[in-house]
């Protein structure tokens, strides 16, 4: 451990201020950001922003099948360890906007893995009559685009 003069450490206490400042004035949006996937469109069409707030939500006949919220609940000590991990990186120099951007692909990977484990067992079964249609017993995945619309967006108020 080096030794740092007064004035290093108080450019250093300056320099994490600042990032701190910024981290605060910061967000990640995980999902359906309207910037990024506001336009998309299925062949019915119906936007990919409505078919996910009817899963994330449930909307009679469909019931709740979220891949948000439950999701982030199931895996909360992962994504607080990521947290924590990329903060420590800020206080070792890496930028704001790369931490924050690192946590937003932690948790659009752990909504897209709830497409893979049934919503990591919280989803309910898709009926008889929705896989006969489908030709798959997969819950929620018939062309993937909702799984493939999941993104993050790093925002900073001026």
């Amino acid at each position: 451990m080096s030794v740092r003069s007064p004035d290093d450490m108080k450019k250093y206490a300056m320099e994490y201020a600042a990032k701190i400042n910024e981290a605060i004035r910061s967000s990640v949006k995980v999902g359906l950001p309207a910037e990024k996937v506001g336009g998309k469109v299925y062949g019915d069409g119906m936007t990919v922003i409505r078919v996910g707030a009817i899963h994330e939500y449930g909307l009679c006949p469909n019931p709740v099948r979220s891949f948000l919220r439950v999701p982030f609940n199931v895996k909360r000590k992962d994504l607080a360890k990521t947290i924590d991990t990329m903060f420590k990186k800020v206080q070792d120099g890496m930028p704001v906007k790369v931490a924050l951007g690192r946590i937003g692909i932690a948790a659009v990977n752990i909504s897209k893995d709830a497409f893979t484990n049934k919503g990591y067992g919280t989803w309910p079964d898709i009926t008889a009559e929705t896989k006969k249609a489908k030709g798959s017993s997969q819950v929620l995945i018939d062309t993937g685009t909702l799984r493939n619309s999941i993104t993050h967006i790093v925002e900073s108020k001026k």
